[in-house]
């Protein structure tokens, strides 16, 4: 490392973009700051947004020089050994972009990029739900679905840098992104009322309220997840897995039908003892783990 003592992890996502700054015990400087993507605009807002949100996570640390690195979770699919955005559905702005370059030239620090889902995983690895557990499955539902695996503290991205991409895999009638997002509680929702769906988070207002369509439609919505989260454990047999994102905000509306699906999916012992629980990190997980991945190369390279 150089004399510079702290690292920027920033959460790019296509509505918002969070970053915080860590100092080198891994220690958050200051709040998540958040600013909103832009990802349908020209590109040049939201690159303007990503170096605002960086600098107020630096203002928020009290920090006026440049980070000792960038760590950086996005959507995929991503050229992570060159530090590329490839054709992201929901940053349509930014395809095919060079953001190491961006980066390295405009807030001069070296990036460190890596899938949105392993970062999410990785923070809950480390400091989060999964943190005593040596291999962590981390799911984020929310605008889409995402899947990383974490062995050890690494995270496991495979010969391509495609473990865990499940998204167009099939599931429940659909693929994973189509049945186990948000938009997959819409649909479920439209099958059983028969009507246009709200969000999911007024179907989860809803269904607190005893609206029994809605109460109906997350007890779908957790067999189907169930079914998806069956699959993964079967190949990966991890001893926890860590759900988080908006639509996981409505756990226990979904919990009971998830763990009845999931379990007939699983040999003995892992139908028995393989957890699944919400994520503690919360809106903190994306920043944190694009931080420890920079932390970890970091360290790699020191070695």
């Amino acid at each position: 490392m150089d004399d510079r003592d702290y690292i920027v992890g920033i959460d790019l996502g296509g509505t918002k973009i969070a970053a915080a700054a860590f100092d080198r015990n891994h220690k958050r400087l200051g709040n998540v700051q958040s600013i909103p993507t832009m990802a349908r605009q020209p590109t040049a807002l939201t690159l303007m947004n990503l170096k605002r949100v960086v600098g107020q996570a630096r203002r928020g640390a009290e920090r006026e020089d440049a980070p000792l690195a960038i760590g950086m979770g996005s959507p995929g699919p991503l050229d992570t050994q060159r530090g590329l955005l490839l054709q992201i559905d929901t940053l349509p702005n930014l395809s095919n972009f060079n953001m190491s370059g961006f980066v390295e030239a405009e807030l001069e620090a070296p990036l460190f990029l890596e899938n949105d889902a392993n970062c999410f995983a990785l923070a809950e690895a480390l400091a989060g739900a999964g943190r005593e557990h040596s291999i962590v499955a981390g799911l984020t539902l929310g605008t889409g679905f995402g899947c990383g695996i974490v062995v050890d503290g690494q995270i496991q991205t495979g010969a391509r840098g495609n473990a865990g991409e499940v998204s167009h895999c099939r599931v429940a009638g659909g693929t994973f992104d189509e049945m186990l997002s948000g938009s997959g509680v819409q649909r479920l929702y439209q099958g059983i009322a028969g009507k246009e769906a709200p969000p999911p988070k007024e179907l989860g207002k809803m269904a607190e309220e005893g609206d029994t369509d809605a109460t109906a439609t997350w007890e779908a919505y957790g067999a189907a997840l169930g079914q998806g989260i069956g699959m993964i454990c079967a190949v990966v047999d991890p001893s926890i897995c860590v759900v988080g994102g908006s639509v996981a905000r409505r756990f226990s509306l979904f919990q009971v039908s998830l763990e009845r699906e999931m379990r007939p999916w699983l040999c003995s012992p892992s139908a028995e003892e393989i957890q699944v629980v919400p994520a503690q990190l919360d809106n903190t997980a994306g920043v944190t783990g694009a931080a420890e991945y920079a932390f970890l190369h970091l360290g790699a390279a020191e070695r």
